[in-house]
């Protein structure tokens, strides 16, 4: 099957529907996660993550125009929003191990994606980045009775571009 291709002509309106699946798995998670079907609220978030990380794929790739800098723009909140997510819902379903791996992998892929050429995509990405760094830092604090939690949240830490911070 032929990849789609994304032009320079893209607008935002496309970006919007594209994410509009994402949108309603979100929602359709936030909904599952407040009746307490925590099971269903993963598998609604885990495909709004798919979603969100192929289309930030796609457009972290592309030529760079205004259109895929706001694609980017769209693309990274989303990704975040649906990794946090999960990860709320594994602390909620007592799995703190693959609460941290969702939080480590989200913060993996935006420190990959600042060493984008790019510098407008490179600011975008930034922002997002610290939101994914602090909340490394929250959870840490939370879980610092679990010392391989804290060793693998100190391995991912250790690829941000910002700081070296190492949690104790």
């Amino acid at each position: 099957m032929a990849r789609p291709q994304l032009n320079d002509k893209l607008d935002l309106p496309q970006v919007d529907q594209a994410l509009t699946p994402w949108q309603s798995n979100i929602m359709a998670g936030n909904y599952a996660f407040e009746r307490g079907a925590l099971l269903e609220a993963r598998d609604k978030y885990t495909t709004a993550h798919t979603l969100a990380a192929h289309l930030l794929s796609q457009f972290s790739r592309a030529k760079v125009c205004q259109s895929v800098i706001g694609a980017i723009e769209h693309c990274c909140p989303a990704l975040v929003v649906a990794a946090h997510n999960l990860a709320d819902t594994y602390r909620a379903m007592n799995q703190c191990e693959q609460a941290c791996k969702w939080l480590c992998n989200v913060h993996l892929t935006l420190s990959h994606l600042i060493e984008h050429p790019c510098n407008s995509v490179r600011a975008v990405v930034v922002h997002h980045h610290h939101k994914t760094y602090l909340e490394l830092v929250q959870f840490a604090q939370m879980h610092s009775h679990h010392p391989h939690l804290i060793e693998q949240i100190n391995y991912t830490l250790s690829f941000s571009f910002d700081q070296a911070a190492t949690v104790h």
